[in-house]
């Protein structure tokens, strides 16, 4: 029997029973699992940064504020401190775990609470960290697509296209074709500035 939305969240154990979120949180809890064995399988550390946080990470603005022992403290944003120190004394690290944004927002790309993935390598150059991230990619789809299938299928995805993800070659561009590329769009943007 199909049940609307706030029936549904009201009633969360029947929800998670439905076909399609037990397909979401069975695909969820492999990209975890794949997430975890990429990283550990390359000599990373795991660390877990605090929730509370005493401070906001570089570039945020809008915290979660709550009174933690007589002071103020934050619902964390980033682990990205803690990481770059945790970078320095075991060379490479990651935190894979909650953060949380004060952003009012009425669209699914603004979320208030997501899990964050967050590696650090101490030393690694630009190139560096393409290779890492096209190699996470591939990894964590890859596991995806030979433990998932069946799951993928429920929530109607098309396998040829996850399957490029593994099989493609990552198109790459230098800063200054980018701005290149920006520029022709209309868009100046000075040399030095994030594209954000």
């Amino acid at each position: 029997k199909e049940h609307g939305v706030a029936f549904l969240m009201d009633n969360r154990h029947l929800w998670l029973r439905s076909k399609r979120q037990n397909a979401v949180l069975r695909v969820r809890a492999e990209i975890i699992r794949a997430i975890r064995s990429f990283f550990d399988g390359r000599g990373f550390v795991n660390l877990d940064a605090p929730i509370f946080t005493p401070n906001a990470c570089e570039g945020t603005t809008n915290l979660f504020a709550t009174e933690y022992f007589g002071r103020e403290a934050y619902l964390s944003q980033s682990g990205q401190l803690y990481m770059e120190a945790g970078a320095m004394a075991f060379g490479k690290v990651y935190c894979f775990g909650p953060t949380f944004r004060a952003e009012k927002s009425k669209t699914r790309r603004h979320l208030t609470e997501f899990w964050m993935l967050e590696p650090e390598v101490a030393y690694l150059e630009l190139p560096g960290v393409m290779d890492l991230a096209e190699a996470m990619l591939r990894h964590i789809v890859g596991q995806v697509l030979a433990n998932r299938k069946a799951e993928l299928e429920i929530l109607e995805r098309d396998l040829s296209k996850l399957q490029s993800v593994v099989d493609k070659p990552y198109p790459r561009i230098t800063y200054k074709e980018a701005l290149e590329r920006l520029k022709a769009k209309g868009k100046e943007v000075p040399f030095g500035e994030d594209f954000g």
